[in-house]
């Protein structure tokens, strides 16, 4: 199994390889979304996530996927067909995932408006649910863009591989939460780099996890992931 820092560091070295394609793809990103999340009513900014924000996240890991496995594809042209042709895949995962925010935000407010200790322990216990749900999800989107699986068995991998490696998965966890920090609050980075980094760091989690596992059934994928990473 490759460690936690063994993917640090062959995604800090893609990082510099592929600056330029990081720094395109962030900024597309943020062009898309930016600008509508800030001037949007909030009403029609929930939409906006649930309709159009997972299908260009999922769009962009397609295009950083391309660039790392070094295919000589356009990068816009690949995240507009990706955008195109993934757009169902990546609207069930941003409704997956933004149902269980609704139910984040409304047992906080329950609490909020409560403020009963039994409030309060409904919305920890939501939270630490919610956490949950998200770090068995970490690799759908790098499934879906490497092995071109389905949504429902990129997700059901996805929860097969965290409970297979659950050390190593938590790990790389905490260090994406590092890496989204340096990125947001210090002087070291820029928050609008964080789709191509995010992107990058979770298809080399991805790798390292596949090529040690049989959960795809196929030896050739994981030979091809182990090359990729040696």
């Amino acid at each position: 199994m490759f460690s936690v820092t063994s993917i640090v560091r062959i995604t800090a070295k893609d990082l510099y390889q592929h600056i330029v394609s990081i720094i395109s793809i962030s900024v597309l990103v943020s062009l898309l979304c930016v600008p509508f999340l800030l001037f949007l009513p909030w009403q029609l900014a929930i939409a906006f996530v649930l309709f159009l924000g997972g299908p260009v996240w999922l769009a962009a890991a397609a295009s950083m996927e391309t660039v790392l496995t070094n295919k000589n594809v356009p990068l816009m042209r690949t995240f507009f067909i990706s955008l195109k042709c993934q757009y169902f895949k990546a609207l069930g995962l941003s409704f997956f995932f933004g149902g269980f925010a609704v139910i984040l935000v409304a047992s906080w407010w329950h609490w909020s408006v409560e403020q009963s200790y039994v409030a309060f322990a409904i919305a920890c216990f939501q939270s630490y649910f919610a956490g949950m749900v998200l770090l068995s999800q970490l690799y759908t989107v790098p499934l879906i863009n490497k092995y071109n699986v389905s949504l429902v068995r990129a997700m059901g991998i996805s929860l097969k591989l965290l409970l297979k490696y659950p050390l190593y998965t938590i790990g790389c966890f905490l260090q994406l939460i590092i890496f989204a920090g340096l990125l947001a609050f210090t002087v070291v980075g820029n928050a609008l780099l964080l789709p191509g980094v995010l992107a990058v760091f979770l298809s080399r989690m991805a790798s390292g996890a596949v090529s040690r596992s049989d959960v795809l059934g196929d030896s050739t994928l994981r030979k091809m992931d182990t090359v990729e990473l040696s």
